[in-house]
């Protein structure tokens, strides 16, 4: 882009990317807050700014989904949260992938001479030796899948991240973050509520947000308050405009996923959502910075 198209930012004006890089260093002083209302601050104080950007399974519009390069290609994108899945092996290691099976994004098929492989009924050792870059592009060829362990350790101080749990128990997730001191780090979220009460039991000081794919009821909304969540997180396609700032209102961020057009990013902040859960977090950042997604 040609710098003289950039709009003119007032004097004073601190970027999202930049407000993103002085919250992040401040949480790594002594004495910084931690735990969810730590965590929350942070989100509310990037917020301000403009919407959040996360990025869903990394940049994964570009690159291999749920990998290291997906991972560094969105801190390089300045997204302000990476957003990444997991799953437990059948020896209990949790890893980094999005579906129950293997197939879609691994040669799983050709390296273990079997379709539908499940991340559930596979050995870690098997994970090590499949290939989760080819598929996305020759370019991208013996990309391995990170264990959660690995990704967190790499990018656990560089970024916020959001851990999204598809399979595997409160307990072995709360293993990871504790051995990484990341406990008051994170943003863990899923689609499964019981799930999110047990974790909250188990580590109040964890952050965490709920993941909605049904239109918002007053159940819905009464259930929120019982899990200890600070972010509701919800299909942009159920979520009306009402809702939003009902959900605001009780003192909740909401996210909204997964949009990836530029009229769907400007209606999303019209809308008043905090965050934005994207696959293109380069072009999202890129529209916030140039003044296109006012409130």
């Amino acid at each position: 882009m040609d710098p003289s198209t950039v709009p003119k930012k007032p004097a004073g004006y601190i970027g999202a990317g930049v407000a993103a890089a002085l919250l992040l260093a401040s949480c790594a002083q002594p004495g910084a807050q931690q735990g969810p209302a730590g965590v929350a601050e942070r989100l509310r104080s990037l917020a301000r700014e403009g919407p959040i950007v996360v990025a869903h399974r990394g940049s994964s519009h570009e690159y291999p989904e749920n990998t290291l390069p997906a991972f560094e290609a969105a801190i390089r994108d300045r997204a302000h949260l990476v957003e990444l899945d997991f799953h437990a092996t059948s020896d209990g290691v949790l890893v980094c992938l999005h579906d129950e099976e293997l197939d879609r994004t691994t040669d799983a098929d050709q390296v273990l001479g079997r379709k539908k492989v499940r991340v559930a009924e596979t050995a870690l050792s098997d994970i090590r030796r499949l290939d989760a870059g080819r598929w996305k592009a020759a370019r991208f060829a013996g990309t391995p899948l990170p264990t959660l362990s690995e990704a967190l350790e790499a990018f656990g101080r560089r970024s916020l991240i959001m851990v999204e749990r598809k399979q595997g128990s409160a307990s072995s997730l709360l293993e990871v973050l504790r051995k990484l001191e990341l406990v008051g780090e994170v943003l863990v979220q899923s689609f499964d509520w019981d799930w999110l009460e047990e974790i909250h039991r188990l580590e109040p000081k964890l952050a965490l947000a709920a993941l909605g794919k049904d239109p918002l009821t007053p159940e819905l909304l009464e259930r929120l308050g019982k899990m200890g969540v600070c972010m509701a997180h919800w299909d942009a396609r159920k979520l009306r405009l009402e809702d939003v700032g009902l959900l605001k209102s009780r003192g909740y961020l909401v996210a909204v996923y997964t949009i990836d057009e530029d009229i769907g990013f400007i209606g999303a902040a019209a809308a008043g959502a905090d965050a934005i859960t994207t696959n293109r977090p380069g072009r999202l950042v890129e529209l916030i910075r140039d003044g296109r997604l006012g409130r």
